[in-house]
């Protein structure tokens, strides 16, 4: 039996603007494995942020089920929601998200403020092991105006990491990087993967999404068949 680390199961996410019915998602059956690394890919419009959102406890489906590492999300509450998107869920985004008056340690260290049990020298350890991990050992007292975007990017990563989630998920991580920094980028990501983490890539651009092992096809809020993003 596989182990899945994402089950999904006819997910639906519709949205009432005005007197019409969007159908974000409109009957999504998808399992992910752990240890995977699965692109999924789309225009705009496709539904494939809205499944990002799903799968990162960000919203809820409007029917359908989905289960994140063995527990099911559907009828999470906000607080529950939070809970398991701390736990379970790292996140890398286009724009980094970095705090701008905290050094790349302490951004690092932020989503463990969250976690009960964690001193403040298991903390830095935790913080500066991965900073180093992702080749910022000597940057890591600098302040996110200090670093490249590269670099930035870089500690969003760590930061993404320092709680062991069993998924790491990125929203167009290298959207904001020039090519070569995009690809540095992307080494990390395969790196991190062969190591055994779990990654979902969001991502419209079809080359980096083919250099994901897996990948997965949105369009019109369902999963689509390779051959309707032939020309795409």
């Amino acid at each position: 039996m596989n182990d899945y680390v994402i089950q999904i199961s006819d997910l639906r996410r519709y949205y009432l603007v005005g007197d019409d019915v969007v159908k974000a998602l409109d009957g999504i059956n998808l399992n992910i494995e752990r240890g995977s690394f699965t692109a999924i890919m789309g225009p705009s419009g496709s539904g494939k942020s809205t499944l990002m959102n799903m799968i990162g406890c960000l919203d809820t489906p409007t029917s359908g089920l989905l289960s994140i590492d063995g527990e099911i999300t559907s009828a999470m509450d906000e607080a529950e929601l939070a809970d398991l998107r701390n736990r379970k869920v790292g996140f890398v985004f286009q724009q980094f998200n970095l705090l701008p008056k905290l050094n790349a340690l302490e951004n690092v260290i932020t989503p463990l403020l969250y976690v009960g049990g964690i001193g403040l020298k298991e903390r830095k350890e935790r913080a500066s092991f991965l900073l180093e991990k992702v080749g910022l050992k000597d940057r890591m007292k600098h302040l996110p105006t200090e670093l490249s975007g590269g670099q930035k990017q870089r500690v969003a990563i760590a930061r993404a990491l320092v709680n062991n989630p069993a998924i790491l998920l990125a929203d167009e991580p290298t959207g904001a990087l020039d090519s070569r920094t995009g690809e540095q980028i992307m080494a990390l990501f395969q790196e991190l993967n062969e190591e055994g983490r779990t990654i979902v890539f969001v991502t419209h651009d079809k080359a980096l999404g083919n250099k994901c092992r897996e990948q997965v096809y949105i369009h019109d809020g369902r999963i689509a068949d390779h051959d309707v993003f032939r020309e795409y």
